[in-house]
């Protein structure tokens, strides 16, 4: 079995860095490329409520908010041997964007928190769901 392309999805929930550290023995099991997938819902809500009510949100808001995220990623990454990239969005939600990144990414594996274990079909890959 060929493995290539790992995708693993953080929320930075417990049970999402524990799927993190499985997604990091996979890949370095495999000499596979890490992605690590962080939705920055908050930061979307914001900018979204904040234009419907006609006030703009901070306009360094979502830059603050991702190099909040490298910050708490990067060092988790540390210790890998392996190809690794970040990718932190602001896009939507969660669940909703995490089928659009697996469609775009085509992990061989995505491993994700039991949180959207209800979206596993909907992902065109196969998938390692960690609880």
């Amino acid at each position: 079995m060929e493995v290539k392309k790992i995708l693993v999805c953080v929320d930075m929930t417990p049970v999402s860095l524990k799927a993190l550290e499985w997604a990091k023995f996979l890949a370095e099991r495999f000499s596979s490329e890490l992605i690590v997938f962080h939705e920055m819902e908050d930061v979307y809500t914001m900018i979204n409520t904040s234009a419907s009510l006609g006030m703009p949100a901070s306009p360094d808001l979502k830059e603050k908010a991702e190099k909040n995220a490298i910050d708490k990623l990067k060092p988790l990454l540390k210790d890998l041997t392996v190809p690794n990239r970040l990718l932190i969005e602001a896009k939507g939600k969660t669940v909703k964007r995490l089928i659009d990144v697996v469609n775009e990414e085509n992990p061989d594996i995505a491993v994700i928190p039991i949180d959207y274990e209800r979206d596993v079909s909907k992902l065109n890959s196969q998938v390692l769901v960690i609880k």
